[in-house]
């Protein structure tokens, strides 16, 4: 069957001149790369939008956005002891959260008050994030962004030489935990331990599906895709039909 899928790719890949497997690296870090800081944007601009809801002021959003973003992958280095973690070898990840928290303080400032320069810029933003209905490129990104945590989790577990049953658990950790963390931060029970439509789970699949993959030995760049696809797919199937945890 990966045969098969594999065979399919390099049709769709040689049409353009190239076979799968020499285009799927570059692909599959493109795609990484860009859904990872995207994913990061958005969970540190909602981290934001939360902490000024609570009235924090700028230093307390930064902190509670930085948090909900890199706070899965801290808690999952801290557990491999991969060591110096992620975000301190690579400083561009607080960098991006900084330059998120300081849009996010402009545009959900307290007290409604306006700020001339900015408003025609930030306006826009403000009533997407007041609405209602969270629109459909915001869940996309963030299911996308799920379904790469779930991944990065599993794999890096994986390489540290965790056993196939444990791997799945730090998809889950790398994927959830930062909102857990700021939940703590808040004093409340964390959102994901709570009845709801499925996010930990969809990440729990994904991770699973990846383990599996690796177990019978299918190349890399499939089990990446498959991995993301299928949490991808059964968050959006949750938010669709309001598919709710037991």
């Amino acid at each position: 069957m990966f045969e098969q899928f594999a065979q399919y790719l390099n049709l769709i890949f040689s049409s353009l001149g190239t076979t799968f497997a020499e285009n799927a690296p570059e692909t599959i870090q493109a795609f990484q790369s860009t859904v990872q800081w995207a994913a990061i944007a958005l969970t540190a601009l909602a981290g934001v939008a939360e902490a000024r809801r609570r009235e924090l002021d700028f230093f307390g959003a930064l902190v509670i956005a930085f948090t909900v973003s890199v706070g899965g992958g801290t808690v999952r280095d801290l557990l491999l002891g991969r060591y110096p973690l992620f975000w301190v070898t690579s400083p561009i990840y607080f960098v991006t959260v900084l330059i998120v928290a300081t849009i996010g303080a402009l545009i959900i400032v307290q007290g409604e008050k306006r700020v001339p320069v900015i408003e025609p810029l930030v306006s826009p933003m403000r009533r997407a994030m007041r609405s209602d209905k969270m629109p459909m490129w915001v869940i996309v990104v963030d299911a996308l962004g799920l379904g790469l945590w779930a991944y990065l989790g599993t794999a890096f577990a994986l390489q540290a030489g965790a056993s196939f049953i444990v791997a799945p658990v730090f998809g889950v950790i790398t994927a959830s935990f930062g909102g857990v963390l700021r939940d703590v931060f808040f004093a409340q029970v964390p959102s994901i331990f709570r009845r709801g439509q499925l996010y930990s789970t969809s990440a729990a699949i994904g991770s699973i599906v990846y383990v599996v993959l690796f177990i019978v030995g299918a190349d890399t760049s499939i089990s990446f895709v498959l991995c993301v696809g299928v949490t991808f797919l059964v968050r959006m199937a949750s938010v669709r039909y309001n598919i709710l945890s037991v």
